[in-house]
């Protein structure tokens, strides 16, 4: 039975989740600072570290269960489709417009990626588990091609959703950021 202290506190934590997730994709993970994570959830600097003990470690707690979400919200309701349809489906669920132009709630890769080239070896491991995970999940359905297996066919269709979408947030408010979106999409299903 767990306490009304308990309580309150796992309610403050996911409320500092909250906020750096939201912070972390829409401006990333340096922009996901302390002082900005904790004004976002309403709380004071002080408290964050009876939450975390670093930044590091929030950030890759965050990047986790952020993208945790994310992986199950884009797979879902999938389960009556196979090979090409059930990819088809994937691709068009995650480069769409809507994606791009609401990053606060979206995959946080995009707004990540090249932070977490420089990032520590924790947050870049929760990263690749997650991204593991999402191959796996493409490779299972994933139709044949010729010289291509199932696992580089997910991980080529992973790579190139999440630089399209990267690269249409860029160019948003552009005509072309629609055609990149377009072009990743029918190029993914090939």
């Amino acid at each position: 039975m767990t306490s009304e202290r308990e309580e309150t506190k796992a309610a403050t934590h996911e409320r500092i989740v909250a906020s750096a997730s939201k912070l972390m994709r829409w401006k990333g993970l340096a922009a996901a600072s302390i002082p900005r994570v904790m004004r976002g959830a309403g709380l004071t600097v002080g408290g964050f570290y009876a939450h975390f003990r670093s930044k590091r470690a929030m950030d890759a707690d965050v990047l986790r269960r952020t993208l945790a979400k994310v992986h199950e919200s884009w797979f879902a309701g999938l389960e009556d489709s196979r090979g090409l349809d059930w990819m088809a489906r994937v691709v068009k669920r995650y480069l769409t417009a809507a994606h791009r132009d609401a990053p606060e709630i979206g995959c946080p890769l995009p707004a990540t990626l090249s932070e977490l080239t420089r990032a520590d070896k924790r947050t870049r491991e929760a990263m690749a588990e997650i991204f593991e995970h999402s191959v796996g999940a493409i490779a299972t359905h994933a139709p044949p091609a010729p010289g291509v297996s199932k696992r580089e066919r997910a991980i080529a269709t992973l790579a190139l959703c999440v630089g399209g979408l990267a690269i249409a947030r860029a160019l948003r408010g552009q005509p072309i950021s629609d055609e990149v979106l377009q072009a990743c999409r029918k190029w993914a299903l090939v």
